[in-house]
């Protein structure tokens, strides 16, 4: 039952996220950039790269795994290129990966192929709108800072999940580390998008009656080299392919990233924690 709506500060949460992600939006399409049809084509291999570097279970799949039972149906909102699926495929019946990008799901269903993860359903489609059955357990990772409108995507996800949900985010999107070299090549801050605890107070308005748990020791970003860090930042910061923006950026690169013994460049400062966003329903919980 969703609980009676608190709003805190009086505040509309709800319209402050939106309000957020709308000019955060609107700041980098200021910046020409190529148009295609699945905005995740040219990140797919590297995230699909990056999740198989990434150890696990993680942080989150640790605090997750102990609220699982082996009957359950868990829900995958976001799969990507199926980071989480093999962790999940050994806890539960079934899970339903739900994942709208082409680009994402060649991925994903390769890895399901290759790890013979039999009882891994994959679902082409976006969320809230998928035509998804009741399952016990969703979660969403690092999948709301896209999402404009976040209050039907909540609601549906309350609604859908029998027993509880989890969303992980951070305090600020992951990659906010590139606000200096958006400051370098701009002229300004690279505006924040909303991130967990705006997320936490816009659960309240809605009158979920979510806990914040904070979860460390995640992966932390990465590249494997400086090609690939070249590559990802000319995407996020939507630089010319010329000469001297190239190597521009691979100057600013020495200064804010930092090289470690096996070649990867990362950010120099990094959060140490996440926040997991948590719900059970009444009657699970009784």
């Amino acid at each position: 039952m969703v609980q009676p709506a608190f709003s805190a500060g009086g505040a509309d949460w709800v319209a402050i996220w939106r309000d957020m992600y709308q000019r955060e939006r609107e700041q980098a399409e200021r910046i020409t950039m190529p148009t295609q049809p699945d905005c995740w084509a040219v990140q797919a291999p590297r995230f699909a790269a990056a999740a198989e570097r990434s150890q696990q279970p993680d942080a989150f799949m640790r605090f997750l795994l102990p609220r699982l039972c082996p009957t359950d149906t868990v829900l995958d909102i976001g799969a990507g290129s199926g980071r989480y699926e093999s962790v999940l495929a050994g806890a539960v019946s079934e899970v339903l990966a739900l994942e709208p990008s082409p680009a994402m799901r060649t991925h994903l269903e390769q890895r399901i192929a290759n790890e013979h993860l039999s009882h891994v359903q994959v679902i082409p489609a976006g969320w809230p709108m998928a035509d998804i059955p009741t399952c016990d357990v969703a979660i969403a990772a690092h999948v709301l800072y896209a999402v404009g409108e976040i209050e039907p995507f909540l609601r549906r996800m309350y609604a859908v999940a029998r027993r509880s949900g989890y969303v992980l985010l951070a305090f600020r999107h992951p990659s906010s580390f590139i606000s200096p070299f958006w400051q370098l090549f701009h002229g300004e801050p690279r505006l924040p998008l909303p991130g967990a605890l705006e997320c936490l107070n816009v659960m309240y308005q809605l009158g979920i009656p979510a806990q914040l748990t904070l979860v460390s020791g995640l992966h932390r970003f990465n590249y494997a080299g400086r090609d690939e860090a070249l590559a990802d930042l000319s995407w996020r910061l939507r630089l010319p392919a010329d000469t001297d923006t190239e190597q521009a950026l691979d100057k600013a690169i020495d200064t804010f990233l930092e090289q470690g013994e096996d070649g990867s460049l990362s950010p120099r400062e990094q959060p140490t924690h996440a926040a997991v966003l948590w719900w059970e329903h009444e009657s699970s919980a009784e």
